[in-house]
């Protein structure tokens, strides 16, 4: 967590012994992301406290996450944004070193990075490369405006499902450097062990379902297609520009 912020957890993460999550049994729980969401949305209002409107900002995890969030946004009456994210490798290994998210400097996997022996020039290539990337979907999905303020606002950053911690701690970082009065994960689904460490960034952590073991979000969904730019911009521009700011 960034220096300067002492999240104040409400949810502890797991919530119960390990051994008593549910196992990945590969079972559909959700139809599709947006039913997903809104049993997302059910489990975060108590959380909340009435929260909305000026007070909330709904950011779904780009592109994937963005459909729940947006079902969540709906349901709780709160502004939509995105958070862009983009794991940084390099040719020849298919670990990733690193992540980069709204153009912040990268959050380095310093393991990976000895372990694979990726020079500073590789290294460097690949965050230019993803930056740029980072830069492109920015403008497709919130053409002409930046990021919604989280100042003193409550954030919640919406994933379709926990199963990379580099990917989501790259994220709430960038949005704990706005300094929200509260930062908030959720997901439909979420790798138990991710959750815990996760938890570490933030003041709560809100899972439906947390197996002991998430590899990948898609079997906990009937209908799990790759969400496009134009399906993510065009989710965006439904529910922000009222919302956002002039």
């Amino acid at each position: 967590m960034p220096a300067g912020r002492s999240p104040a957890r409400t949810t502890p993460v797991p919530t119960e012994p390990l051994e008593h999550l549910e196992d990945e049994d590969r079972s559909v729980r959700f139809l599709d992301r947006s039913t997903a969401g809104h049993q997302l949305a059910l489990r975060l209002a108590p959380l909340l406290g009435g929260r909305a409107g000026a007070e909330l900002v709904v950011l779904g995890l780009a592109p994937g996450g963005l459909p729940v969030a947006a079902e969540v946004a709906e349901s709780l009456g709160a502004p939509l944004d995105a958070t862009v994210v983009r794991l940084l490798t390099v040719p020849g290994h298919d670990r990733p070193v690193g992540a980069i998210a709204d153009g912040d400097p990268p959050l380095l996997d310093r393991y990976a990075l000895e372990s694979l022996g990726i020079t500073s020039a590789e290294l460097d290539a690949s965050v230019r490369r993803e930056r740029v990337e980072v830069h492109r979907r920015e403008a497709l999905y919130r053409p002409g405006r930046a990021r919604l303020p989280l100042c003193g606002r409550t954030a919640v950053l919406v994933s379709d499902g926990l199963t990379d911690a580099l990917t989501a701690r790259a994220a709430l970082h960038a949005l704990a450097a706005d300094h929200p009065e509260r930062l908030i994960l959720a997901a439909p689904v979420g790798d138990a062990r991710i959750a815990a460490d996760l938890s570490r960034d933030v003041d709560a952590v809100v899972c439906l379902h947390l197996p002991r073991y998430a590899h990948a979000a898609g079997p906990w969904y009937g209908e799990f297609h790759e969400v496009t730019d134009r399906e993510a911009a065009v989710l965006l521009q439904r529910r922000t520009p009222a919302d956002g700011p002039d």
